[in-house]
C-alpha cells in the first residue's frame, strides 16, 4: 500500500498535480558577505601572472590608506630602472646628433654669407668697363661673377638641407622623449598597482582560488583578474547562497527563509531571499550540478554579531 501511495505521489509530482507546499522545503547552502566590499583584484602584469609577497592576515581591521595587499613587483622594477637607463642612454645621443647638427647649420650659415660677400666682390668687379681692362681679365672677372652666383645658390640649398635636417632631428628628439616618458610612466604605474591599499575601513577576508576554492596567501603564484582578498564593511552584510537547478524551479525571489549560522548556534534569524541569478555556473568543488547565485537579506536589517565569511544554512519557507 505504501509503495502504491509513493508511486502515486510521484507520478502527481511529473503532472504537476502535487502542490510545491507538499515537498520538503529546500535547504542552500550560504555564506555571510559585504554589500560594500572592496574587491583586490591581481593587476595587470607583461605575463600575466604575480605573485602575492604580503597579504594582511585574515579578520584583521585596516583603515583607509593601510596596505591590505602587496604583489611582487621586482621585475616592474627591473623594467622601470631598465627604461630610465635606455631614456638616459637615448638622451646622449639625441644630444650629440643635435649638436652635430647645430655646428653644420651653423657653418652652412656662414658660408651663404661668404659667398654673399664674395658675390658682391665679384659683382664689382664685374662692372668694370670691358675697355679699362684687358679683354682676357675681362673674361675671368666676368667667369668669377658666374662662378660665384654659382656658389651662393649652391650654400643656399646646402643651408635649406642642414636646418631640415636639425628640425626633423629635432622633430624625432621630441617624439622619442615622448615615447620614453609614456614608457617610464607606464611601468611606474604598473609598480604603483602591485601595492594595493584599503579605501575604507573594515575586516580583511581572503579569497578563495577559482579552481580548487582554496584561501589564497603569501606567497602564492597568482593571475591576473583573480580576486584574492576585500576589505569588507560589516555595517551592510547578506548572505549568498547556491541554489542548485534541482531546486531552483521551486524557489522565487521574495520567498521567507530561515537562517541558521555555525557562528550563532542554535539561534534562528529571519530574512527573505531578495534575488536569484538568471543564469547558473558549475561549482566544481561540488561536483557537476549546475548553482544558481541568491542573496539573502534580513528582516532586521542588520545583526551585529556577523562577520563576513561566516557560513549560513537557508531554509526557504
Amino acid at each position: 500500500m505504501r509503495k502504491a501511495q509513493t508511486r502515486l505521489a510521484y507520478v502527481m509530482l511529473l503532472v504537476g498535480w502535487l502542490p510545491v507546499a507538499a515537498l520538503a522545503q529546500p535547504l542552500l547552502t550560504g555564506e555571510v558577505y559585504s554589500l560594500k566590499a572592496q574587491d583586490i583584484i591581481v593587476p595587470l602584469t607583461t605575463n600575466w601572472k604575480a605573485s602575492i609577497s604580503m597579504m594582511v592576515e585574515e579578520g584583521r581591521q585596516v583603515q583607509p590608506g593601510d596596505v591590505v595587499v602587496e604583489f611582487d613587483g621586482s621585475k616592474a622594477a627591473l623594467e622601470l630602472e631598465q627604461q630610465r637607463e635606455a631614456a638616459r642612454a637615448q638622451d646622449a645621443i639625441t644630444e650629440r646628433d643635435l649638436a652635430k647638427l647645430e655646428k653644420e647649420f651653423v657653418q652652412a650659415s656662414y658660408a651663404v654669407q661668404l659667398a654673399r660677400v664674395e658675390l658682391d666682390l665679384a659683382e664689382m668687379r664685374a662692372g668694370i668697363p670691358r675697355g679699362l681692362i684687358g679683354a682676357l681679365e675681362y673674361a675671368e672677372i666676368q667667369l668669377a661673377a658666374e662662378q660665384a652666383v654659382k656658389t651662393l645658390e649652391d650654400t643656399q640649398i646646402q643651408l635649406i638641407d642642414k636646418e631640415e635636417s636639425l628640425l626633423e632631428r629635432r622633430r624625432r628628439a621630441g617624439l622619442d622623449l615622448q615615447k620614453a616618458e609614456m614608457q617610464e610612466a607606464w611601468w611606474a604605474e604598473m609598480l604603483e598597482t602591485f601595492k594595493v591599499e584599503a579605501i575604507q575601513s573594515g575586516y580583511v577576508i581572503h579569497g578563495n582560488h577559482p579552481w580548487n576554492r582554496n584561501k589564497f596567501q603569501e606567497g602564492d603564484s597568482v593571475q591576473t583578474s583573480f580576486k584574492v582578498a576585500q576589505v569588507a564593511d560589516t555595517s551592510d552584510l547578506a548572505i549568498r547562497v547556491w541554489v542548485n537547478s534541482v531546486d531552483r524551479p521551486h524557489i522565487e525571489a521574495g520567498a521567507a527563509v530561515s537562517i541558521t549560522l555555525d557562528a550563532l548556534p542554535g539561534r534562528s534569524i529571519s530574512g527573505r531571499l531578495d534575488s536569484i541569478s538568471d543564469s547558473g555556473s558549475k561549482r566544481d568543488e561540488w561536483g557537476r550540478a549546475v548553482y544558481f547565485v541568491g542573496r539573502v537579506i534580513f528582516d532586521a536589517g542588520s545583526v551585529p554579531e556577523l562577520l563576513p565569511g561566516m557560513s549560513a544554512l537557508v531554509e526557504v519557507l
